[in-house]
This record gives structure tokens, C-alpha cells and sequence, in this order.
């Protein structure tokens, strides 16, 4: 009997005659209906640098303010069910649900092009907490690079327990770590992260891998 990975109501899997007929390996959905008609991915119009659903497809007045010329891509909406999945994933240890986004995550990485894939890191202490990066936490056959890191001595406070004016005077989190120019030098970078908030951590991140050569720096968030 197969459960829904997000709430745990019995899922029921379809059998047809041409499965039988075929001897398919049948493999249960990781969600309910219900729990997947939660999901709903962004649509335009949207803002063209961050991603935002809006009204019109023009510069949101967040990005304005940053006038510059990011570009970031999102899959969803930071809706009450992104909301609750990453409280369930995130916040709860939940580490199941890493499943639930990787379809998700495997098709959004498809349509970009770019040489390496990096992943924002995670402290220490939240190592030591929750037991994974929610982020890499996605990623199966998808290689990727960890040239960033968080030192033991900033311990930046988690970014959910900021205010946005916080936030945006947040100092540099990030270093590079040992020998990353040999990985980033004269390469395309897209940054991975879960949600686009201020666009402050992608914008710090992206500082450091162009200190490192990088050619071109995007990103892609699950949420914005």
C-alpha cells in the first residue's frame, strides 16, 4: 500500500491492462491528488529578472531598487503550500519530501544552460540540527559543485527569522573554498537555492563565484 509522502493519505496507484499486458514495473506517485494539486507552478506575466508573478511582465520594484541586471528563475509561487512544505521539509527534518521537488528541479535545470551547478551551503550548526542541506537535498543525478562555504565564526542567523531590512544589510556570508577558480574560471554559474526573498544571499553568493572567474552567474530558486 502506497502512502502520500506529504500527508500520508493512501495513494492509489492506477493498474491498466496495457501495464499488465507490458509488465511495467508500476511505481506509486510520491503524492495524493490532492497534495499535488497543491503545487502549482509560477505562470506569466512575470517580473523578467527575478522571477515574481505579477501583473505585467515589467521589472518588479524590488528589483529596481537593486538596478542591476540579475536573472533569476523560479518553479513556484511562495504560496501557503510552498510555505508548508518547507516547514515540513525545511523546519521539521522532514527529509522524505526532498523527493516530492526533485521532478520539479530536474525539469527546471533541463531548459538552462550553464557549466556548473552550485548549491548555497548551509552552516555547520544547521548541519549539526537538521542533517542535510534542503538544497542538494533535490539534486539525484544532477552533479554540482560545493565551492561555497559558510566559516564557523560568522554563524549568520537563519534568514526565516529576518526581517527584510535585515536581510538586505546582511555582511558577506560566504568564502570560497580552496581551488574553487579551477572549477569556476571562465564558466557559466547558476546558483541553486530554495526561495528568492530579497535576492540578498543569491547576490552575495554570485559576488564570491565571480571572484572566483566565473563568466556569467544566474540562478534558479524553487520559490520566489
Amino acid at each position: 500500500m502506497a502512502t502520500c509522502l506529504w500527508c500520508q493519505a493512501v495513494v492509489k496507484v492506477p493498474v491498466t491492462l496495457r501495464i499488465l499486458l507490458r509488465w511495467q514495473v508500476i511505481v506509486p506517485p510520491k503524492l495524493c491528488t490532492t497534495c499535488a494539486q497543491r503545487l502549482q507552478p509560477l505562470h506569466a506575466p512575470q517580473c523578467p529578472q527575478c522571477g515574481r508573478q505579477q501583473a505585467t511582465a515589467t521589472v518588479c520594484p524590488d528589483c529596481a531598487r537593486w538596478a542591476d541586471e540579475w536573472h533569476n528563475q523560479a518553479i513556484f509561487p511562495y504560496d501557503e503550500a510552498i510555505k508548508a512544505y518547507m516547514q515540513q521539509y525545511k523546519f521539521q527534518g522532514d527529509y522524505r519530501l526532498r523527493l516530492v521537488m526533485q521532478p520539479y528541479l530536474r525539469r527546471a535545470l533541463a531548459q538552462i544552460e550553464y557549466d556548473v551547478l552550485v548549491p548555497i551551503p548551509i552552516t555547520a550548526t544547521t548541519w549539526q540540527t537538521r542533517g542535510f542541506n534542503q538544497v542538494t537535498g533535490w539534486l539525484t543525478d544532477q552533479p554540482f559543485q560545493s565551492v561555497l562555504t559558510v566559516p564557523p565564526a560568522r554563524k549568520p542567523r537563519p534568514q526565516s527569522s529576518k526581517t527584510r531590512r535585515e536581510r538586505l544589510a546582511m555582511p558577506q556570508p560566504f568564502e570560497l573554498v580552496p581551488q574553487a577558480a579551477t572549477v569556476l574560471a571562465n564558466r557559466r554559474v547558476l546558483l541553486l537555492d530554495d526561495v528568492y526573498t530579497t535576492g540578498r544571499t543569491i547576490r552575495h553568493a554570485a559576488a564570491q563565484i565571480y571572484l572566483g572567474g566565473a563568466k556569467a552567474v544566474t540562478s534558479l530558486t524553487l520559490a520566489r
